[in-house]
This record gives structure tokens, C-alpha cells and sequence, in this order.
């Protein structure tokens, strides 16, 4: 299987892309794509049936192609996949949850393929990653390779948007099904902060708002941690990067490993904490912080195992927090640039999301917060 990538600034120069032959072997049948929400994304969800090729993205809160980062850009991933290896399944939430819709592409995947993997992308800015994760996995019965994430809005933080071919959804899903008997998809969610201070106990939570952490109103442990209070900033997207980008707390899961949720803002009269994914009562957890290019360097070298087990793909995607950006700045780029060396003759398409879906490593899929997940995908040879 063959990979093409490019970024753009306007629909008309991929209107011209897709018209230039990119080689003589090359037929794109499915596209990928990461958009800035300033694009008409209707426009570009019909273009593509000119050409026959199938689509599937999201909007972005910047997007990256190798090492470099753009805001503001369409970026595109193209590969000839053969369509019989793949099936593109849309679900708008309507007057179902994002359960009830990730649970229906569930079982649609296992009716299709006997052994699906699933690469997913969400809109709606009140969407919880952890329902759509668990209504996945349910609907198919079984863990699975399952990997994606929430789109992004350029952290505008008012809607967000998947789209497919003559389909653009401010609420729902867009699901890539892949037959893992013919595409080989592998992958792995990397955090790296340092976690800080004691281990701390959910004592009182409801979906992704945290009341209280070891029997006490949830803001004033936080202040006590921190002495930091964001109900005076008026910018959302300023919450995001001075809450999120710097406090994340480490949910200690039972299966063994570690997810991250990240605080969007302040509930003040409840002294609630409002998170960016769902935590359970009686979970643990510990605060932590962005440790500067230490949390650069530990990534770049946890993906190496990803490189080792995996050192020939076809196609690479990474799906990196917003957060992450904001905390680390251009040292994002150090990162990119330690992934594209890993694989320096496959292309890194990708966008920053509001949560990522991913597999942790020793663990299973599951949906995180200030993490990046990269995928690789690799067509399996019939010899």
C-alpha cells in the first residue's frame, strides 16, 4: 500500500492536487483529512466524489505533516487501500448518546469484518471520549485495535466537526473500519508527564465532573496542590492551555495502566472540577506536570518499541493533545522530528485533537487526555 501526504491553504489548491497525476502507480482510493474549522467543510466533503475517492476526517486544532506544524491548513493523507480492505460507517448522536452510536459501528464492524480494527474520529464539544470507547469495544464483544480521537476547533471551543463524502456532523461519529486480515494496524498512546505527590482517591464523581478527591471539595484540593484558580480567565481557550496544558491528574485504571484527564475548568459553587473524559468513583490517582523536554525525550523513546516491533509501515498517523502543544511549544517539533526518523521514508500526517484514543503499552485501548497516539498502518502480503 502506497501513502501520499501534502498540507494546503486554500480548497481551490486541492481541488488542483487531486487533479495532477501524483504517479503513474499511485490511485488514491480513501483520503484522510485534518482541517482548520475556517475551510468550508462542506465544500470539501463533495469534492472528493469527483475523483472517486472516499473520505473520512475532522476538524483540527492544528495539524502537522513530518516535523513540521501548521495552523490554519488542510492537511491530507492519501493512499490506495484497496476498498474491499475497508468500510467508512457515519453516525450522527441525534436523539441517541455517544454510547448508543459508538455501540452501533461496533457491532456494524463485526458484521463486515471478522476481525475489524477501527480508527474513529468525534465532534461535539460535550462528547466523552471514555463513552465512546466503551460503546465501541461493547458493540464488538471484544478488545480491539482502536485508535483516533476528538476533533478540534482551533480552540475556538464552540463546534467541532467529522465529515465524510457529502457529510459534515457537528455531533456524531466517523468511524474508518480496517480488515486486520489484510491491513496490519498497531499503535501506541504515550503521556510521559511526571506524576507529583501522593496518591489520591475519587471519593465522589459523576462522568467527567470531579466533586470531591479523598472526601474533600475537589477545587479546594486542587488549589491546595497549586494555588491556582482559572474562574477569572474569560478566554476558554486560555483555560484550556493553563488547566489542562499543566495539571493533568493520572488515573490509576484496574486493568493495570494509566490514563490521563485533564481539567477544562471550574464548577466554583459545587468546588467541582470539570475534566475533559470520564473517572469512576473510588479511582486513584496522582497529579503531575510537564517536566519540559524530559516529557519529549521519554516519548520519542517509548515510541522507539513501536519502531522495533513495527520497523516497516505504509502509512503513519499521529493524533497529539492540543494541550500538549500549549504546554511544550516548539518542542512538539523535537518530537515530530524523533518520530520521522524512526521512519524517514513514510510520511507523519496528523492533527491536534481534544482527547486521543488509543493503546497504551502492556494495556489495551482506552481514551486519554495530554497524550499523543500514533498509529501505523501496513498492508499485510499475500505471500
Amino acid at each position: 500500500m502506497q501513502s501520499h501526504s501534502f498540507q494546503l491553504t486554500s480548497i481551490e489548491e486541492l481541488h488542483q492536487k487531486l487533479t495532477d497525476p501524483l504517479s503513474s502507480k499511485f490511485k488514491a482510493t480513501i483520503a484522510i483529512a485534518f482541517v482548520s474549522v475556517n475551510y468550508d467543510l462542506t465544500h470539501l466533503s463533495q469534492l472528493f466524489d469527483q475523483y472517486a475517492i472516499d473520505l473520512i476526517g475532522c476538524s483540527s486544532a492544528g495539524s502537522f505533516k513530518d516535523d513540521e506544524i501548521s495552523d490554519g491548513v488542510i492537511t491530507i493523507l492519501l493512499l490506495d487501500m484497496p476498498k474491499s480492505y475497508y468500510q467508512i460507517c457515519n453516525k450522527e448522536t441525534a436523539d441517541k448518546t455517544s454510547y448508543q452510536i459508538a455501540h452501533e459501528i461496533g457491532t456494524y464492524s463485526t458484521s463486515v469484518f471478522e476481525e475489524p480494527a477501527i480508527i474513529v474520529f468525534a465532534s461535539g464539544i460535550g462528547t466523552d471520549g471514555e463513552k465512546v470507547v466503551a460503546g465501541i469495544k461493547d458493540g464488538v464483544g471484544r478488545d480491539l485495535p482502536l485508535y483516533g480521537g476528538l476533533a478540534g476547533d482551533d480552540l475556538k471551543m464552540t463546534s467541532t466537526y467529522v465529515f465524510s463524502n457529502n457529510w459534515v456532523c457537528g455531533d456524531g461519529l466517523t468511524a474508518l473500519i480496517i480488515n486486520t486480515k489484510h491491513i496490519q494496524v498497531e499503535g501506541m498512546a504515550i503521556a510521559g508527564w511526571e506524576s507529583i505527590g501522593v496518591v489520591n482517591t475519587i471519593t465522589k464523581a459523576k462522568d467527567n465532573i470531579l466533586y470531591e478527591i479523598n472526601n474533600q471539595p475537589a477545587l479546594d484540593v486542587f488549589i491546595r496542590y497549586f494555588g491556582f484558580h482559572t474562574t477569572s480567565i474569560e478566554q476558554t481557550g486560555t483555560k484550556l492551555e493553563t488547566l489542562s496544558g499543566q495539571y493533568p491528574l493520572q488515573i490509576f485504571r484496574e486493568a493495570g495502566h494509566k490514563v490521563m484527564r485533564s481539567p477544562l475548568s471550574v464548577n466554583e459553587e459545587e468546588k467541582a472540577l470539570i475534566l475533559a473524559g470520564g473517572v469512576k468513583t473510588g479511582e486513584q490517582f496522582t497529579f503531575s506536570v510537564a517536566a519540559g523536554f524530559e516529557v519529549v525525550e521519554e516519548t520519542v523513546d517509548e515510541f522507539r518499541h513501536l519502531k522495533e516491533s513495527h520497523p516497516d509501515v505504509d502509512a503513519l498517523l499521529l493524533i497529539s493533545c492540543k494541550a500538549r502543544h500549549s504546554a511544550f511549544g516548539p518542542l512538539l517539533e523535537d518530537e515530530l522530528k524523533g518520530l520521522t526518523d524512526y521512519w524517514p521514508d513514510q510520511a507523519l500526517t496528523g492533527f491536534f485533537s481534544y482527547g486521543e484514543i488509543g493503546k497504551v503499552k502492556n494495556g489495551s485501548c482506552d481514551f486519554h487526555n495530554v497524550t499523543a497516539t500514533l498509529v501505523t498502518l501496513k498492508e499485510i502480503s499475500d505471500d
